[in-house]
């Protein structure tokens, strides 16, 4: 808390010089305040177009510029610039973490935030790792969104939308090479096949890197934590008429990353031991390397029909995602256990949405239907190696799911005496989920048989309402209050589970939060700032089961989330803007007791949940001569302590990055040297402390970046 209260007084004093130093545009001509304004930004949050500003919400929008000047090409790199967020990769790209306003996202449970790409949701949260290449905007709604989005946004929503190609011709190319041996490529075309009616755009991007984790056992392979992929999209538009619009987007993308190149801590069992010795930072010792291959594409059809009544909207999308990974599981020198995940997901989505017209008086309101059909299929395989004691023998788990559901939704704003906005939602949603899960055994030698056989089926129905008010107390500062509800979906585990823990329920939060957004200094200095209180019934949690290597998700009682977040920015002169987050969140379990250990961890802080994020940026952007100008950007972020694990016995350090991009830019050509954790931080980003197993976060990268336009 120390700590955290000398960050305000940091930002504070850094803003209070800056007002200083800078001249004020009192006396300036209005071509002059106008220069020095801020953007309008304009989101589609709350399914409708309105700037951010005016959104009784919390919300983070990134634009294309924004985007590029922070060198932001995944989603790892998008949190470090949103204030709550947090994502990191342990062991693959599969397996990345999340952390919203201080709920879990993690791949073995359902996601607790939404993702969205063009308006088709991203089912799990192993898709969440989505290669960020010519995107135009990202929209961060952060608490529950239960009524517009619906299920699994009890953290929030991330809206990621896509360049749309028009009447004018874009083409360009460009590379990146760096240390570890980057390589990347990327290009894109668009423009009208048919002015004013029919346009194309397609788009495409190639990586690979070497890997920053050293295996101190040779195996002839890379090193830990490669990178090698490749993605692309092709979107067709058509302006069927004045009042139609039809979007078609194919895209996709395979990665092959190294897998799980995680370092022994002094936790895991074999070190405790003594079989074995602790690995270093940025170590590991494996007999086998592992690999992870990712395959997904989809397909997105979205249409917009103007009609008397409002504005009609399909949104249908299809996903398809596979995943092969092969891992050393006893990660050691020792030829114990190898284990490989095959992940096979169908996900096809449908939503019909009506919403009234732009400037149609004080109300507005939409209303919609959502259905989907989830087909899951895992197969995880333990191998026995020769140094197990039961060598040569193999276990599989084999599990179906089916989640299939169907919502309907509502939304209305009400505007009285020109300074009140009241909103009032509702959502029913209904859904089924099945599953088959198997548990095959076979000895070295010998047939298989059936272990563990479980089925069953559950249904789950949820009323997510929302109520908010907002004052518009004049045209640059607003109050709000918002009340809603959210909820995570139930399911099943794997025949690994316990017995007694082959499903495990349903997750509902609560939402209370009030905020400021305003506007100071002839619109140059933005600041807002939003209090939460988020309460949480029957919290899903990942366990893990050493013997099998493998995790199952149980219910905690209740938790809750407090907090503050702050975001601004600056506007310092024409050339420099100054941007800053900082948020602050208390996470604790109320009520959650394991019963298999007999521990009670109420009153603990929930695992993974920093306590606080910060980020402070600072852009430059100078012309030159003949249309070129010098264009740079710095940023210091900062991640508070966070445990572990539920019991608050292993604390991580905070951490500091500093990332830097400084170069020059013209009509056609661009040029930027870049460097991400130019201190050459050392942190870690998680640890599995029951199997003490930890991944390291990346040491500095750096290199240069050349664009060109045509």
């Amino acid at each position: 808390m120390e700590r955290m209260v000398k960050l305000f007084f940091r930002f504070g004093a850094l803003f209070f010089l800056c007002c200083l130093a800078v001249p004020s545009a009192q006396a300036a001509g209005e071509d002059e305040k106008q220069a020095l304004q801020l953007d309008t930004v304009v989101v589609k949050a709350e399914k409708r177009s309105e700037e951010v500003q005016d959104v009784p919400a919390s919300i983070t929008v990134l634009e294309e510029g924004d985007l590029r000047d922070m060198n932001i090409k995944s989603t790892s790199d998008l949190a470090l610039h949103v204030p709550s967020l947090e994502f990191n990769d342990f062991g693959s790209r599969r397996h990345g973490l999340m952390v919203l306003r201080g709920i879990n996202n993690l791949p073995t449970i359902e996601p607790a935030t939404g993702f969205y790409v063009d308006g088709v949701n991203y089912s799990k949260s192993y898709m969440f790792n989505f290669p960020l290449f010519d995107v135009e905007s990202v929209e961060v709604l952060k608490g529950p969104q239960g009524t517009l989005y619906g299920r699994n946004t009890v953290a929030g929503v991330i809206n990621v939308f896509t360049r749309q190609p028009d009447n004018e011709f874009v083409s360009s190319v460009g590379v990146t090479v760096g240390n570890y041996e980057k390589k990347e490529a990327h290009a894109n075309w668009s423009g009208p096949l048919i002015e004013d009616k029919l346009f194309l755009g397609i788009y495409a991007m190639a990586e690979d890197r070497d890997g920053f984790m050293e295996n101190d056992v040779d195996t002839g392979e890379r090193d830990g934590r490669y990178q090698d992929g490749k993605a692309a999209r092709v979107k067709l538009r058509c302006l069927a008429s004045d009042d139609w619009e039809l979007n078609l987007i194919l895209d996709g993308q395979q990665h092959d990353d190294g897998a799980y190149t995680g370092r022994r801590t002094s936790r895991n069992s074999l070190v405790k031991a003594g079989t074995v010795s602790e690995d270093s930072r940025y170590h590991y010792s494996h007999d086998f390397e592992g690999s992870q291959e990712n395959d997904c594409w989809g397909a997105t059809l979205n249409s917009k029909y103007e009609t008397a009544v409002g504005t009609f909207y399909s949104i249908t999308g299809y996903r398809d995602y596979d995943s092969d990974e092969e891992v050393d599981a006893d990660f050691s020198s020792l030829d114990l256990m190898r284990k490989e995940y095959a992940q096979r997901d169908n996900d096809f989505s449908q939503e019909f949405r009506l919403s009234s017209r732009e400037g149609g008086g004080p109300f507005t309101w939409l209303v919609g239907t959502h259905f989907f059909n989830l087909d899951s299929e895992t197969k995880v395989t333990n191998k026995m190696g020769s140094d197990h004691a039961n060598a040569g023998m193999k276990i599989v788990f084999d599990t179906d799911r089916l989640n299939q559901g169907a919502s309907a939704f509502g939304q209305g704003t009400y505007t009285f005496f020109d300074q009140f906005d009241l909103t009032l939602g509702l959502r029913y949603e209904y859904e089924h989920a099945e599953a088959e899960a198997d548990r095959w055994n076979t000895p070295a030698g010998g047939s298989s048989t059936l272990a563990v056989h479980n089925d069953g089926e559950m249904h789950f129905a949820a009323l997510l309402p929302k109520f908010s008010l907002a004052w518009h107390f004049n045209d640059n500062h607003m109050v709000y209050g918002t009340i809603a509800r959210a909820h995570r979906s139930g399911g099943f585990n794997d025949a690994s589970a316990p017995s007694g823990k082959e499903a495990y329920d349903e997750e509902y939060s609560w939402l209370y939060e009030v905020g400021l957004k305003s506007m100071f200094m002839d619109q140059r200095l933005m600041f807002n700032v939003a209090g939460f209180y988020t309460t949480i019934d029957d919290e899903q949690l990942p366990l893990f089961k050493t013997g099998t290597m493998q995790s199952y998700i149980a219910n905690a009682g209740k938790s809750y989330r407090t907090g503050i977040e702050v975001e601004s920015q600056y506007r310092l002169t024409e050339e420099l803007k100054l941007s800053a987050n900082v948020s602050w969140i208390n996470a604790r379990f109320e009520e959650y007791e394991d019963s298999a250990i007999g521990t009670d961890y109420a009153g603990n802080r929930v695992f993974l949940v920093p306590e606080y994020t910060y980020g402070i940026g600072l852009d430059y952007r100078h012309a030159l001569k003949n249309g070129w100008s010098l264009a740079g950007r710095i940023d210091l972020m900062g991640v508070g302590a966070r445990y572990f694990d539920n019991a608050n016995d292993v604390e991580a350090d905070p951490y500091e990055l500093v990332n830097v991009r400084f170069g020059v830019e013209g009509e056609h050509l661009s040029c930027f040297l870049w460097a991400k954790n130019l201190l050459d931080e050392e942190y870690t980003v998680f640890e599995n402390t029951t199997a003490g197993i930890a991944e390291d976060g990346a040491p500095c990268t750096f290199g240069v970046s050349l664009d060109y336009n045509f």
